[in-house]
């Protein structure tokens, strides 16, 4: 990855997070957090991924973003100095859920393995 990209990859979660903070007031995004942001090497898109808690809520946060991308992206036009600012679209990150998920079926294998073996 280019240093181009990695820098608007940090600029725009930053200055995505901020947005979401500041300037949206809407309780359906209150505890979000945007884990990572992919942008593609033609600056064309940008992957914004993040998490909410409780996870229960990762759909309705994902639905309200994406009623506000315009919004979004007309404030982050406003903060960031591209030629072109890349489409945003939002992804629900599930590597949070998927490493419990693996720590608990190792715990089901050794409470099955018995106590003396270990996995670590």
């Amino acid at each position: 990855m280019s240093r181009l990209i990695e820098r608007v990859n940090r600029q725009i979660k930053k200055e995505i997070s901020m947005i979401i903070e500041r300037e949206i007031d809407d309780p359906r995004l209150e505890f979000i957090s945007i884990v990572r942001v992919d942008t593609s090497r033609d600056l064309s898109l940008a992957k914004i991924y993040f998490s909410v808690y409780p996870e229960s809520g990762s759909e309705v946060a994902k639905e309200t973003l994406e009623e506000m991308n315009k919004f979004i992206r007309v404030l982050l036009g406003r903060r960031i100095r591209l030629k072109f600012l890349p489409a945003l679209e939002f992804i629900i990150d599930d590597s949070v859920k998927y490493s419990v998920d693996i720590y608990e079926k190792m715990e089901k294998i050794k409470d099955e393995l018995g106590e003396d073996s270990q996995i670590d």
